[in-house]
């Protein structure tokens, strides 16, 4: 659960591993700018750190703050249980003036007006309640149509049709004074509206805060910013609307701008890295429970970077990470032969555990699609000859790969059948594994189907103890 707490106090100052700060600078130059571009839309899948994103903006304008700006927060995940956006929106821009303030008591006189008429039933719940009241005395009329109904009931529908009229050419002249009370209180201090977690709402509150911030918030020096998951917003208009509605076209009626937050972000030597890669070292570094020792091998940063991780979110990032931390809680170091391959087995199967559950279960069953596993880690088959490969030609992912070639169906190591050129070509083998400490283990891991490697009971340890807790996913 997002700890709203911690997340107001974060700025990019205090990290930016996804280096989104220019993002944030640019946002500030666009609202700063005579560009009309309230509404606008800060988009990002679920998991891909939006909220902090948020604070971080807050607070950057806050900070900046060029031109005086009200800056709000509002979650709307915790104010759809109210079923009033209208409210939850002026409730936050009424906390930016002291109680007693000129500018408070204006608004709130202002709104108040309005507020009780669209609070209440509107036109069409309104007819169902009159209708409603006397249903008991004529149902068999009021189901034949409108022509059956008694004279009394016409006349009831009529008065309550003229005041319908009555409250909402009273609700239009309400919104206007709403809006030029908005206008004014926002003169001096320009208010800006950040709107957050709305793709978690109910599909009618959510189409409600849209159709508010239409309609009310369309004011002068008021610029409203909704951080959300545009694609999961438009499944929720999809459920509102219909399946046929076209929720693109919908949802872009209302909004002016969208801003994109990428999923990389560029490493020291301008290479594209999945934020979720960077993610991953963070929250390793960041754990109480990992020892110093694991976070200093780097070979199990390099495991999300030839993995297709782009489908996990940060948060499943940090689940990941439970699932690395639970093992180490397990772990015997007395009993350890191998320390780096086995960190490299935890991180990769804990990988494996959140990733695909079927090459996991294959895994436990050691019977592996060979075809699958490697299409999983990007390897490829492996010969090493004496002369073909030196030990610069082969990666991390390789070992993995000859580690688990005793439970592919076909084997996927080739070595020459010639015994001399084989020994060489073992040996040579043998000087890659001693990178990661492990080059004891050569003479085991060549004999296909031997399970003699003590490496092969620490995986089934490691998949029981990843099993025995079933860790949420």
């Amino acid at each position: 659960m997002t700890d709203y707490s911690v997340m107001k106090e974060l700025t990019f100052s205090s990290r930016d591993e996804f280096t989104r700060k220019p993002i944030a600078e640019k946002i500030i130059k666009l609202l700063d700018s005579d560009i009309d571009v309230s509404p606008l839309i800060i988009d990002g899948k679920w998991g891909t750190g939006k909220t902090e994103f948020c604070f971080k903006l807050k607070n950057l304008i806050e900070d900046v703050n060029p031109n005086n700006y009200k800056v709000g927060y509002v979650n709307a995940f915790q104010a759809d249980h109210t079923n009033e956006p209208l409210l939850t929106l002026i409730s936050e821009i009424v906390s930016f003036y002291p109680k007693k303030s000129y500018q408070r008591k204006r608004l709130i006189k202002n709104a108040v007006p309005y507020l009780r008429l669209v609070g209440g039933v509107g036109l069409k719940a309104g007819l169902g309640f009159a209708f409603g009241r006397y249903a008991a005395d004529i149902p068999t009329e009021f189901s034949k149509g409108m022509e059956t109904i008694e004279e009394g009931s016409k006349e009831l529908i009529d008065l309550s049709l003229e005041s319908l009229i009555e409250d909402q050419a009273e609700a239009d002249r309400s919104l206007n004074t709403l809006k030029n009370a908005l206008n004014n209180v926002a003169t001096d201090n320009p208010v800006i509206l950040l709107i957050d977690e709305l793709d978690r709402c109910r599909p009618d509150f959510a189409v409600m805060m849209l159709e508010t911030i239409k309609h009310v918030f369309d004011v002068e020096n008021v610029q409203i910013i909704l951080i959300t998951n545009a694609e999961q917003l438009k499944a929720t208009i999809k459920h509102s609307y219909g399946s046929e509605t076209n929720s693109h076209d919908y949802l872009y009626k209302f909004f002016k701008y969208q801003i994109n937050l990428p999923t990389a972000a560029k490493d020291t030597e301008g290479r594209s890295v999945e934020n979720n890669v960077t993610y991953f070292r963070t929250v390793v570094q960041a754990s109480k429970v990992i020892r110093q020792e694991f976070k200093d091998n780097e070979f199990i940063y390099e495991i999300p970077t030839f993995l297709d991780v782009g489908k996990l979110s940060l948060r499943k990032i940090e689940q990941t990470v439970r699932c690395i931390e639970t093992l180490t809680i397990f772990e015997n170091e007395e009993q350890s032969k191998s320390p780096i391959v086995e960190q490299i087995l935890m991180v990769f199967l804990s990988f494996v555990y959140m990733m695909d559950e079927g090459i996991f279960q294959e895994i436990n069953n050691k019977e592996i699609d060979d075809v699958n596993f490697l299409r999983f880690t990007n390897a490829s088959q492996s010969t090493v000859s004496e002369y073909e490969y030196s030990v610069e030609d082969l990666e991390l992912k390789d070992i993995i790969s000859i580690i688990f070639n005793k439970y592919f169906g076909q084997e996927c190591l080739f070595l020459p059948t010639n015994y001399f050129d084989r020994q060489r070509a073992t040996q040579r083998l043998g000087e890659f594994l001693a990178i990661y400490k492990f080059g004891a283990e050569t003479n085991y891991l060549m004999k296909f189907k031997d399970n003699n490697s003590y490496i092969y009971e620490y995986i089934d340890h490691t998949i029981n103890n990843l099993l025995l807790f079933d860790i949420v996913k």
